[in-house]
Parts: C-alpha cells; structure tokens; sequence
C-alpha cells in the first residue's frame, strides 16, 4: 500500500512541470555617472566639456580657402592726341568729269552719282582712326573705324589717277568701299604705317 502511494507521488511529481529560474546578469548602465556640480569638481566638470569641443572643432575638416578674385586689368588709355592727316569731300577732279560727261545717256547715272558723293559724303583720316560722314537728307549715317580694326587696305586709280578707290578689310570679315577720293595712294601709305605701329 504504501510503496503504491509512493510510486503515485513519483509520478506525479515527475508529471508537473518544473520552472527553472536562470541568472541573467544584467547589462551595465549605459547613463554617464553623475558628477559632483560643486566646489572643484564644477570645475573639472567644465574643463572637461571645454576640452571635449576643443577637440570636436579641431577635428572638424577646415573650410576651404576660396580663391580671392584678381582684380580687373585696368584699360589702356591712349593719352596720345589724335592729328588729322585729310580731311575733305570726294575728288573735285572726279566732279568735273562727271558734269563733262552728264549729257551722256551711258554716263548719267554716274554722274549722279558722283554729284551725290561730292555734295553730301566726307571724309576724315587721323592717326587713329578714319570717318566718314554722309549728310544726305534721305540717308544720314557716320561710319568710324579705328585703324587697330583694319586688316588690309587695296586700292585702284581711276582718271588716270587723278582719283581712286579704297576697299578697306576689317578684321572681322566686312569690308568698307570708299568711292572717289583724292590722294588715296598718300591716305593707304597713311593707314598701313599706322596699323603697323599700333
């Protein structure tokens, strides 16, 4: 009897469950430890904090230097006085011929023309540049070109040289055509020294 009451004990013993209690060891407190705020110890506290963003500013990357701009070149200022070497209208010897040659049905187109050009175009040539003016009530308009702007002059007689004409190349492709001037050999010769020494 008594070995059957123990063998019921046994097994229920054996048949409930048994809770098992394990021993976690708890994670380190993470929070800084507190720090006395008085007397010398503020102090530290304080030096300490100084030190720390010493340290954070130091190691922080340094701004880069923007270069500083150079300052603008300063224009050249042509302290030279300008000299005007002609100054006039067109060929008068040109004007003569074209009123000879008026009557003429083949020839009065130019000589209008030519008429047109001696009443209401001049000209102006300087050491530094070169003007010409046109008065015309229906077409007013002054064209200046400085010689530094000039490529290449060629001119071309007319009236057995007593006049010429000059096409003038600018370094940027155009071209000026100027019509029944006097003394062009002398005005190109003029022109061409001054390109060449500027």
């Amino acid at each position: 009897m008594l070995n059957m009451q123990a063998k019921a004990g046994l097994a229920h013993r054996l048949a409930r469950p048994t809770s098992v209690r394990l021993a976690v060891p708890s994670a380190p407190s993470r929070s800084a430890p507190r720090l006395p705020l008085r007397g010398s110890g503020s102090r530290r506290v304080t030096s300490v904090v100084r030190h720390a963003a010493d340290e954070n500013t130091s190691s922080a990357p340094p701004a880069e230097d923007t270069p500083a701009t150079a300052p603008a070149p300063a224009a050249e200022v042509d302290t030279k006085p300008e000299e005007v070497f002609y100054e006039g209208p067109g060929s008068n010897a040109e004007l003569v011929v074209s009123l000879v040659l008026l009557p003429t049905l083949i020839y009065a187109p130019l000589s209008m023309a030519s008429i047109g050009r001696r009443l209401w175009i001049s000209f102006k040539f300087t050491n530094k540049r070169l003007v010409i003016t046109n008065t015309s009530p229906l077409f007013k308009r002054t064209v200046e070109v400085a010689y530094k702007n000039i490529k290449e002059i060629r001119t071309a007689p007319r009236g057995f040289g007593l006049w010429g004409d000059m096409v003038v190349f600018l370094r940027d492709g155009s071209r000026l055509e100027i019509t029944g001037i006097e003394k062009f050999k002398e005005i190109a010769d003029h022109i061409n020294r001054q390109i060449y020494t500027l």
